[in-house]
């Protein structure tokens, strides 16, 4: 099992991908209005958005009553993350750049056809 990490903020679910990434969902305003349940998959970078518009009808007015409906919004994301979620292979994208550890310098090598240099021998 992989380690447990912190959730992004704004974060209200989290869906584990079979490659090991995660399928983000979170709730954002789209206007003063109209709002939205986003699901963003973190490793391919795939993302739906469900909108929480809903209406009904009035009976007495012959018209129709637009309403802001969360339920629905994340009903529709929840459904769409998991079935991404079951079938995406794409990896998690590393929180850091891979640095590269610089190989050691090898010893210089001596040429052979030259001798090699004997302390003085002192007196």
């Amino acid at each position: 099992m992989s380690t447990q990490t912190t959730w992004p903020e704004n974060v209200i679910a989290r869906y584990l991908t079979v490659g090991g990434a995660t399928v983000d969902l979170s709730h954002e305003d789209l206007s003063d209005k109209a709002k939205a349940t986003q699901a963003a998959c973190t490793g391919c970078q795939e993302s739906q958005q469900s909108k929480w518009a809903d209406q009904y009808h009035s009976y007495g007015t012959s018209t129709y009553v637009d309403f802001q409906n969360p339920d629905k919004g994340d009903r529709n994301a929840r459904s769409w993350a998991q079935s991404h979620a079951d079938t995406c292979r794409a990896l998690p994208m590393p929180s850091a750049p891979a640095v590269l550890t610089p190989a050691a310098e090898p010893a210089p090598k001596r040429r052979l056809w030259l001798p090699a240099r004997c302390p003085k021998p002192t007196a």
